[in-house]
């Protein structure tokens, strides 16, 4: 960062406390403003905050740079569809060829998401300004544990950031299976047809790639903060779990099926499958709760969802399913067949979905209003069901994937080893 050292000491001094409740505070105001010029002069302000605290103007530049591409395809696929009757403005954009019909109405509400992403994205670096671990810390001291303060500050600081470098310094990442996603990574349309033909590799890819700029971020913070870095199993656990976090919200970020009513909870297909992970590649015996939790307080600190808080059970409670079934799925490395993964996957879609039986229950709603939430049910459950085909193929690629790490691991001579040693190892394959 460009601080001086003077200035530097002086946003130490700042609270982590203060920080974290300032963060939450932006956040909420995003997500309860409605007006798109009041949403647009908070992301101005912090744009301006961002300069003033001496972040650096090319920093910020980069930031916008790596949200455009996102930007981008929010707008475009807000406005080539039909939003609602009250929001719809189509006009004709002529194209010499053809042409474009174009929902402007839809269009202005894409921007107005992605002016709320920008604002938490650039109130998260205002927030660390001066201490890169500023938010962990005052998590930790608000009583978060510190898997869950770590897992957030670092999806807070590489979200919008692209495959090659972490926000806030978190550089490209290290991390297991690095070499294997060095290279540009692919479109998300063209990963969802490879999935439709049992394909996962792509999907795979992403999460190590993710994985990996965690466990990079959280490196560089402990040195820039000045603490030895964080070891072992916990270190691991955060690492995993705020790379799913990060594949998650990109997953969410897509409007791949937007105003159909018919399909609500579609995306479950392939977020389903990666609460499984959670729980196999984490050590803690909460890895997929943990993960829906950290995942989804992020996407309600970038307005998401329409049921407030309650938004946050609804990406815990697929977690919940997971901890509390994969475990005896999975014992001793047994590979459940696909239809004990697709009963995972209806049990998993269901509970995400009961999350809005509580916010009706809340709410005291009419006996009727429960009747119109059955067939909601169903078509999550369903999308859950269809996910267990995903979850089957998905967990044999990770572990096919683990035990070649595992494999190349041995097979690496260390420094105490010689690796003339492997030799005779390999004549007697020859």
């Amino acid at each position: 960062m460009a601080h001086g050292a003077s200035h530097d000491g002086a946003d130490r001094r700042i609270e982590p406390r203060l920080r974290v409740v300032y963060l939450v505070a932006i956040a909420f105001a995003v997500f309860l403003v409605r007006d798109a010029r009041v949403i647009a002069a908070l992301a101005v302000a912090h744009a301006a905050a961002w300069i003033a605290l001496g972040e650096g103007a090319r920093a910020l530049a980069r930031q916008l740079v790596k949200l455009g591409a996102f930007a981008a395809f929010v707008v475009a696929s807000y406005g080539l569809t039909s939003e609602e009757p009250g929001v719809d403005r189509w006009t004709a954009l002529d194209l010499g060829v053809a042409r474009l019909p174009v929902n402007v109405g839809g269009a202005l509400v894409g921007l107005v998401m992605v002016a709320r992403v920008a604002t938490v994205v650039l109130a998260s670096r205002v927030a660390r300004s001066g201490d890169a671990r500023a938010i962990a810390e005052g998590l930790r001291r608000l009583g978060a544990p510190a898997v869950i303060a770590s897992s957030m500050d670092a999806v807070l600081a590489l979200l919008g950031d692209g495959a090659r470098g972490g926000g806030g310094g978190g550089g490209g990442g290290g991390g297991r299976g690095r070499h294997r996603v060095e290279g540009p990574s692919e479109g998300f349309l063209a990963g969802v047809r490879r999935l439709a033909r049992g394909d996962v590799g792509f999907l795979v890819d992403r999460i190590e790639r993710q994985i990996g700029r965690a466990e990079g971020y959280v490196e560089h913070a402990s040195a820039e903060a000045g603490r030895a870095p964080d070891g072992g199993r916990r270190a691991r656990d955060v690492a995993v779990i705020a790379g799913l976090s990060l594949t998650m919200l990109g997953i969410k970020a897509l409007k791949l099926l937007p105003s159909i009513p018919f399909a609500p909870g579609h995306k479950l297909v392939i977020l389903s499958p990666l609460y499984v992970v959670a729980a196999l590649k984490t050590r803690s015996r909460l890895g997929a709760t943990l993960t829906g939790l950290v995942m989804g307080s992020v996407a309600f600190l970038m307005g998401d969802g329409r049921y407030g808080v309650f938004e946050i059970l609804k990406h815990v409670a697929p977690g919940v399913v997971c901890d509390l079934l994969v475990p005896a799925l999975t014992r001793d490395r047994r590979s459940p067949g696909t239809l004990a993964w697709t009963m995972l996957g209806g049990l998993m879609g269901f509970g995400r979905f009961a999350t809005i039986f509580a916010v009706t229950f809340a709410v005291q709603a009419p006996a009727v209003a429960w009747a119109f939430l059955v067939p909601g049910a169903l078509i999550h459950t369903t999308f859950g069901v269809l996910s267990g085909l995903v979850s089957a193929s998905l967990v044999e690629r990770v572990r096919q994937r683990e035990d070649e790490d595992a494999y190349h691991a041995e097979a690496e001579p260390t420094p105490t080893s010689e690796p003339r040693q492997l030799a005779p190892v390999e004549n007697e394959r020859s």
